[in-house]
């Protein structure tokens, strides 16, 4: 009895041993799920900690972002299960929530400094300008300012910005601009013959989206028709074609074609008689220059090329003027050399040594233009929390003429251009230039012109832009009295009806006063046009 009752006594424990085991046994598969393979299943054990996808790193402590949830149950993450899982109904309670809230359908505003390539600035279409002059300094292009940093890419959701057109890996973007209105002073001279005035304007920007290298670029050509006056007619147009090899990390070569075509007015003191049109001058060129990064050491040698020409004016009387004198060729050297103190911050030294042949030796006044010309500049390249950038420098030149009846060009030089992000729908460009223009007035041995320019813009609107424009003039005749001082002020006002269609509106006045004889002017341009992005 005693051993019949010990083994009934054994036998009672047993039956809660038999159950608990068979509650282990089943519940061993829903940890190994829970568990999921090749994850750490511990806290805070440094690699083989899980992470949150949506924050930079580990977490802290190698905890789940839901302080009291089972590890490795995001279902964001691939293999992982939903915190219901072993439970009906579950997973529509407990399943986790996505930490970044969905992304906003809405486009941020158009901007100057942010604003796509596709909606870039165009010059001012009455803007003063000088005689077409050969570069002397090589300083950036004032007409298109520094690069801006913070562009964005082509946004197809904006129903205002042109798409382009695609080649491969090029995008061409065309533009055609046609405008009526009056200009009460054509000709730009002291007798004031007012008339209708009609713009036909064509452009074309090209831009790459290459690996490596770079092809960018801007063209524009137009033409003025005065039904009124009809020897005021004047073609006008410029442009460049930028052309970057990167042949290894640290060596690039760059290439670069130019052409610019304007007229002369009929009061300039080179003609220095009335004539019956304005004659063409064309100036076009190229640059070839390699540049070799030596750690933060940058050097830059480039070889420069330009061409001047100027059309043989027609008198009043019939009679023909001569200009083939003035043609001339120019070769220059420059050498720039910068480092790099920190990034976006890069000063430098540039010199650029030219010579200018003219087509004849001698001109019609008996003297020799041919002559020699250095430039020393210092100055350095910068950007400043990505809304202020641009490149300043200043230095020295100084032109030697063959003929020694004519006087030294000697002077300061500033160059530069700066773009500053005033605000996001703001920004402001300011851009300074020297150079030496040639000149056939007697006595006369060169034009040292000094310009400066300043472009406001203001988005008031998605598609409608508001843009102020200025420019300062300065040029003096070397060896003589003649000084000219002018300017021109100008408002811009472009609304986009949809992606390839836009109406634009501006005013320009110039003045320039000149201590020549019959050489001071002043105009009001005023002109309305559609403008067709195809």
């Amino acid at each position: 009895m005693a051993d019949e009752r010990r083994t009934r006594g054994r036998a009672g424990p047993g039956l809660p041993v038999l159950v608990l085991a068979v509650s282990l046994a089943a519940a061993g598969p829903v940890r190994a799920q829970v568990a999921a393979p090749g994850l750490d299943q511990g806290f805070g054990q440094g690699p083989g900690q899980a992470t949150d996808p949506n924050l930079p790193g580990p977490l802290p402590g190698g905890r789940d972002p839901a302080t009291f949830a089972l590890r490795n149950t995001n279902p964001a993450l691939p293999g992982a299960l939903s915190r219901g899982v072993g439970r009906p109904g579950g997973a529509s309670r407990f399943v986790a929530r996505p930490r970044t809230p969905p992304q906003r359908r809405t486009r941020p505003p158009t901007t100057a400094i942010t604003r796509q390539a596709t909606q870039a600035a165009t010059a001012d279409d009455g803007r003063l300008r000088p005689i077409v002059q050969l570069p002397v300094s090589g300083v950036p292009d004032l007409t298109t300012g520094a690069p801006l940093l913070r562009r964005r890419t082509i946004d197809p959701l904006d129903p205002y910005g042109p798409l382009g057109i695609r080649l491969g890996g090029l995008t061409l973007f065309p533009a055609l601009q046609q405008s009526v209105g009056y200009d009460s002073n054509p000709d730009r001279s002291i007798y004031r013959r007012g008339s209708m005035a009609l713009l036909s304007q064509g452009e074309l920007r090209v831009a790459s989206d290459w690996s490596s290298h770079a092809l960018t670029g801007a063209m524009r050509f137009g033409y003025f028709l005065y039904p009124d006056n009809p020897n005021a007619d004047r073609p006008d147009g410029d442009g460049a074609m930028r052309l970057r090899l990167d042949v290894t990390r640290d060596t690039k070569v760059d290439i670069e074609g130019r052409y610019a075509i304007s007229t002369q007015r009929a009061g300039s003191p080179d003609l220095a008689a009335q004539v019956r049109d304005r004659p063409l001058v064309a100036a076009y060129g190229g640059t070839v220059g390699v540049t070799q990064n030596f750690n933060r050491l940058q050097v830059t040698v480039a070889g420069l090329v330009d061409r001047q020409t100027f059309e043989n004016a027609q008198l009043s009387d019939g009679t023909l003027l001569r200009q083939d004198d003035r043609n001339a060729n120019q070769f220059g050297l420059r050498l720039r050399t910068g480092y790099e103190i920190r990034p976006g911050f890069t000063p430098f030294v540039d010199t650029l040594v030219d010579t200018r042949v003219h087509d004849f030796a001698v001109d019609q006044s008996g003297l020799r233009r041919d002559s020699n010309g250095v430039t020393v500049r210092a100055g350095s390249s910068f950007e400043i929390s990505r809304l202020l950038v641009g490149e300043v420098s200043g230095g020295y030149l100084s032109r030697h003429y063959a003929d020694s009846r004519l006087r030294d060009v000697t002077g300061p030089v500033i160059d530069g251009s700066v773009t500053w992000a005033a605000t996001a729908l703001t920004s402001l460009r300011i851009g300074a230039a020297t150079s030496v223009s040639e000149t056939i007035v007697p006595g006369a041995s060169g034009i040292l012109t000094r310009t400066a320019v300043a472009e406001l813009t203001h988005d008031l609107r998605r598609n409608l832009r508001l843009t102020f424009t200025g420019t300062l003039i300065n040029n003096d005749y070397q060896g003589t009295s003649i000084r000219e001082q002018g300017y021109s002020a100008g408002i811009k006002l472009d609304y986009r009806l949809n992606r390839w269609l836009g109406v634009r509106a501006s005013y320009a006045r110039e003045m320039l006063r000149s201590t020549a004889i019959g050489s001071s002017y002043h105009s009001d341009t005023y002109l309305v046009g559609v403008r067709v992005n195809p």
